[in-house]
């Protein structure tokens, strides 16, 4: 399959695509499409290698733990990605999110062990990261200039544009999702981001209303998404589509 389009960040071991997971698995196959399918912690990291074993066409598969799922054991992960490393395409989602913990600062110095411990499993291995960064994202960027990463993804960027500035000087990509199709405040964001660290998400099974009708967002989504990016940009759809593979193949360091 040639790829067009790759989604960098989605949840297909989530609850809420099992009933419609064949349904997404063809879509990605008939949009010429690929998915960068992201964990929460180590059960659906082990999900994630279930599901790549039947669809390893169209599902590149991410192990982490994310902020919100910091209570983890970090051995019992760290045995996980020893004995699966060669199947492990990337290191994500992984992160901070002070909302989580507004109240608690033990549970923030425990997200930030985790991450800690995330990003030296990315660099060990030499895998690209997806990172979660909600009300952090300064926390993020410092913590990252610690560690030599292959490729770093803030997803779902929501920084102001010094942030945004300070992100892709430091090489970082930045990824847009549905809601850029109705925000001109990200719209606004991606005219400042330069060309070569976009990438798209959808980030299912995320739902977004306005014109995506609170709906599972579904890899149908994506194309949207594109579109948008291309009236943002100025480029035809072609054209965007072939930017966009080209970032993800050097995002993730192989080819699509």
């Amino acid at each position: 399959m040639h790829t067009k389009l790759l989604d960098a960040h989605v949840h297909l071991t989530d609850d809420e695509f099992s009933s419609m997971l064949e349904e997404a698995m063809n879509m990605l196959r008939s949009l010429s499409m690929k998915a960068v399918s992201v964990s929460m912690d180590l059960a659906t990291a082990r999900k994630n290698l279930e599901l790549v074993s039947s669809y390893s066409d169209v599902v590149i598969p991410f192990m982490g733990i994310h902020p919100w799922s910091a209570t983890e054991s970090l051995d019992e992960f760290g045995d996980f990605i020893a004995k699966n490393d060669s199947m492990v395409a990337g290191i994500g989602e992984i992160g901070l999110d002070r909302k989580y913990v507004a109240d608690n600062e033990d549970g923030y110095k425990r997200q930030i062990r985790v991450f800690e411990s995330m990003l030296s499993f990315a660099e060990k291995l030499a895998k690209p990261t997806s990172i979660h960064s909600r009300g952090s994202l300064d926390d993020v960027l410092s913590t990252l200039k610690s560690y030599s990463l292959k490729g770093v993804l803030l997803h779902w960027f929501a920084g102001s544009k010094k942030q945004l500035k300070q992100a892709t000087d430091a090489g970082y990509y930045v990824s847009y999702g549905p809601v850029l199709v109705p925000s001109e405040d990200k719209r606004s964001l991606l005219r400042d981001t330069p060309r070569e660290f976009v990438l798209v998400e959808t980030d299912g099974p995320v739902r977004y209303a306005g014109c995506f009708e609170n709906k599972v967002a579904l890899p149908s989504f994506l194309p949207s998404v594109v579109f948008a990016v291309a009236r943002t940009l100025r480029l035809n759809y072609d054209d965007a589509c072939g930017l966009l593979i080209q970032n993800s193949a050097k995002y993730l360091g192989c080819m699509l």
